[in-house]
């Protein structure tokens, strides 16, 4: 059972993502109105973008577009009805362009932000260790305590 916890808190995000996308998938069947279940696959899409990244992201959106498109060869009375062919496409190509420009958006913020956090890192860092060389430069005696405090600090905040 310990397992199965840690195993789910691991891989919580691409859980949540594959039920999302999951639920996205049965809403096809379910669902009369075909656009209303084309604007829930944004979700999944942008969960994953926002939590896994950009790589992560796109591939959520690309996998989204593939069960579109299957779902239309597999049932086409659904989507198209009657002359409306060229409009429909025209729709689902749109549709798919902008969930692929979404989930890049999302995951490129997402890559920002995680960059931005590794520099604060590296500069607080930094900042410990000059502190702890002024402090050793004063007392001969506590040199190198400082500097075993400071790592210690960074183990337990990180």
């Amino acid at each position: 059972m310990e397992g199965f916890k840690q195993f789910m808190i691991r891989h919580f995000e691409k859980i949540l993502v594959g039920v999302i996308l999951l639920a996205a998938f049965l809403g096809m069947y379910l669902v009369e109105e075909k656009s209303v279940v084309l604007n829930f696959y944004y979700l999944p899409v942008l969960t994953a973008g926002y939590f896994l990244g950009r790589r992560m992201g796109l591939l959520t959106a690309v996998l989204s577009i593939l069960i579109v498109v299957i779902n239309l060869m597999v049932f086409p009375q659904s989507f198209f009805k009657g002359p409306e062919f060229l409009n429909a496409v025209t729709q689902l190509s749109s549709w798919g362009g902008f969930l692929i420009l979404a989930s890049v958006t999302v995951g490129t913020l997402y890559e920002q932000s995680e960059r931005r956090l590794r520099d604060l890192k590296s500069a607080y860092i930094g900042i410990l260790e000059i502190l702890s060389k002024y402090l050793e430069s004063t007392d001969r005696y506590t040199r190198g305590h400082s500097v075993r405090v400071s790592e210690l600090a960074m183990e337990i905040a990180i």
